[in-house]
C-alpha cells in the first residue's frame, strides 16, 4: 500500500513565498496539504489558487461556526475555490450541516468534532459531563445523519470510530513520532497506531514543517506506518 497518499501536510504558515517554497520541497512525498485559519487570513482566496498549482488534493481547514444562513454562504463561495476538502464545526448543529448538502458538488463536508488541544477537564469546564469519546459520538452521529463526508477526530477515538462508522473518512490530526514534543496536543498518536487503529487520512504539521530535513521527517512517517501495519 501506497501509505504517502495518508500524509497530509499542515501548511500552518502566513507567508504565501514561504508556503510555496515548503510545498515545492515537500510535494512529492505526499498525499495533499492542509490550508488552516493562519494562511488562508493573510492570503486569502487568492493564496488558495496559486496552491493548486502543485495538483496536489487541497484540505481547507476553516471549521466554520456560525448561525445556518451565514455558514451557508460562506460555504457557497469556498466551494467555488473547488477545495477536495472542506471542514465545519459539527456543534453548529444539524440545521447548520444540512444547509450545506446542496452546494458542496465534489468537495467532500468534514464535520469538526472535538479539538484534539481539549481532553475532559475541558470539556467539564463547559458542562458537559460525558467523557471524551461519548461527547465525540454524539457529535458524529448528528453529522453523519445530516449528510457529512468524513469527521475530524483525535487518534484516541479512531479504533472505536471506525468500529462504529465503517465507511466514514476519518480524518486525524494529533500525530507525532514517538521522540516527538506534544506541544499544545492533548490526545496524541504515532502515524502508524492511528492507520492501524482506523484513520483515513493523518494532518501532520510541526512534525514536517519544522523539521531540519523534512523530506527525512516523512520518510520517517511512513516508515512507522508500515512497522506497525
Amino acid at each position: 500500500m501506497n501509505f504517502k497518499k495518508k500524509v497530509f501536510c499542515a501548511l500552518d504558515f502566513s507567508e504565501l513565498d514561504q508556503t510555496i517554497r515548503f510545498t515545492k520541497k515537500i510535494k512529492n512525498h505526499i498525499g495533499g496539504i492542509k490550508i488552516g485559519l493562519e494562511f488562508f487570513c493573510k492570503n486569502g482566496p487568492a493564496g488558495v489558487e496559486r496552491l493548486k498549482e502543485f495538483e496536489l488534493p487541497i484540505f481547507l481547514d476553516l471549521k466554520l461556526h456560525d448561525i445556518p444562513n451565514t455558514v451557508a454562504k460562506a460555504f457557497e463561495n469556498l466551494v467555488n475555490l473547488s477545495p477536495d476538502y472542506l471542514t465545519v464545526h459539527l456543534n453548529g448543529g444539524r440545521k447548520m450541516i444540512k444547509d450545506l448538502i446542496k452546494y458542496k458538488k465534489k468537495t467532500k463536508l468534514i464535520g469538526v468534532s472535538m479539538l484534539t488541544s481539549l481532553d475532559q477537564n475541558d470539556l467539564r469546564e463547559s458542562g458537559i459531563m460525558c467523557d471524551e469519546i461519548s461527547y465525540v459520538e454524539k457529535l458524529v452521529k448528528i453529522g453523519v445523519s445530516s449528510g457529512i463526508d468524513g469527521i475530524v477526530s483525535s487518534p484516541q477515538e479512531v479504533k472505536f470510530l471506525r468500529k462504529k462508522f465503517k465507511k466514514l473518512i476519518l480524518v486525524t490530526p494529533g500525530i507525532r513520532l514517538p521522540d516527538d514534543n506534544k506541544n499544545d496536543q492533548k490526545r496524541i498518536e504515532t502515524p502508524g497506531r492511528a492507520i492501524k487503529n482506523g484513520s483515513s487520512m493523518l494532518i501532520i504539521g510541526r512534525t514536517i514543517t519544522q523539521s531540519t530535513n523534512p523530506i527525512l521527517s516523512i520518510e520517517k512517517i511512513i516508515r512507522n506506518i508500515e512497522n506497525e501495519i
